[in-house]
């Protein structure tokens, strides 16, 4: 009877961790499914900073998030939509480098806490056609102003119709939407994942 007891605390001891454990490795969703649109904004001028900040334009996320944007993108292509990303993981550097043009914490986050993109947790996305041409949103990426926020409802019927679909199927997944920028996305759990800061290299692997 001992030696029973011995053993299964030893076979929970083990399995518990294990299966508790979340897959916090990063991986690059370009490889995973190039019918998701990437548009990665900060690694052209076309962003708030009016400067390219990442060196190659990739999408890395956490194992889990990064499986829960595939399933999103599989069930768009359904209805005759792509995914379109404009950012993913975000290196600390850079959200100082953020934090310095922008010390407002509706819409960067304070890197002292680190944030969301930090993490790997957090993806901003828009929606596109089958042929990849960007839909009506409520407003422009990087619109830091309250027409961008969830709760407006002062832009086009078309702009709040993409919108609104855009957010049912993030949510579907478990994605939580960021009450000020309709883009951004957080996966769930985000808060458990460490924050990052090695750099977004044009290829390799995606470690600290």
């Amino acid at each position: 009877m001992k030696k029973s007891i011995v053993a299964f605390c030893l076979f929970f001891l083990v399995q518990v961790p294990v299966s508790a454990a979340r897959d916090i490795d990063f991986v690059d969703i370009g490889e995973l499914d190039r019918s998701i649109v990437l548009d990665i904004r900060y690694a052209t001028p076309n962003n708030f900073t009016g400067q390219a900040v990442y060196p190659a334009a990739r999408c890395l996320l956490r194992r889990d998030a990064a499986l829960r944007l595939l399933r999103v993108q599989e069930k768009l292509a359904e209805k005759g939509y792509r995914l379109v990303v404009f950012d993913c993981y975000r290196p600390l550097s850079v959200q100082k480098r953020f934090w310095e043009i922008l010390p407002d914490e509706r819409y960067v986050a304070d890197p002292s806490k680190g944030s969301r993109h930090n993490r790997g947790a957090a993806v901003d996305v828009s929606l596109a056609d089958s042929a990849g041409r960007l839909l009506a949103m409520p407003t422009g990426y990087d619109d830091f102003s309250e027409k961008a926020h969830r709760d407006w409802k002062g832009a086009s019927p078309e702009a709040l119709k993409n919108s609104a679909i855009l957010e049912t199927a993030m949510k579907a997944e478990g994605f939580e939407p960021f009450p000020a920028e309709w883009w951004h996305f957080d996966a769930p759990g985000w808060e458990e994942y460490p924050v990052s800061d090695f750099p977004m290299k044009k290829t390799g692997g995606c470690e600290d």
